[in-house]
C-alpha cells in the first residue's frame, strides 16, 4: 500500500458521530448512550442499523399487502433500486474513514439513518 492516506472530512465525521451517539433507537439507548470506546460505538451503530432494517422490512410488508399486483411490482423495483442507492451512498459517506476503526460505525450509522428515512417515506 502507498503511504498516502486521505484526511477524513471532519465535518462529515462530526455529523456521523452525532448520529451514532444520539440517533440510536430507544431499545439500545441504555447500552449505547455511554459508549466510550470504538468497539462499543461500532456495536451500537450496527444494532441501530439492524433495528432500522427490521422496521423497514415490517413496513414494506404492510404496504405491499395493500397494493394491487401492478403497484406491488412497481414498489418491489423501487425498493431494489433504493437499496442499491442506500448501500452506495453510505459506502461513499464512510469512504473518508475506510481502513480505520471508525469505518463500521460511520457506515452503519449512515445505513440506519437512511433506512429510517425510507421507513418514513413508506408511511
Amino acid at each position: 500500500m502507498s503511504g498516502a492516506r486521505k484526511e477524513p472530512n471532519m465535518r462529515c465525521l462530526s455529523a456521523m458521530m452525532l448520529v451514532i451517539l444520539f440517533g440510536i433507537t430507544p431499545a439500545y439507548a441504555d447500552d449505547c448512550e455511554n459508549a466510550v470506546d470504538q468497539a462499543a460505538m461500532n456495536t451500537c451503530a450496527a444494532e441501530a442499523y439492524a433495528q432500522a432494517d427490521k422496521q423497514l422490512n415490517e413496513r414494506y410488508k404492510e404496504v405491499m399487502a395493500t397494493l394491487d399486483p401492478a403497484r406491488q411490482d412497481a414498489l418491489k423495483q423501487a425498493q431494489r433500486d433504493w437499496i442499491k442507492y442506500r448501500d452506495s451512498h453510505c459506502k461513499a459517506e464512510a469512504a473518508a474513514v475506510q481502513g480505520g476503526t471508525m469505518y463500521g460505525a460511520v457506515l452503519n450509522a449512515c445505513l440506519a439513518e437512511t433506512t429510517k428515512d425510507r421507513v418514513e417515506k413508506l408511511k
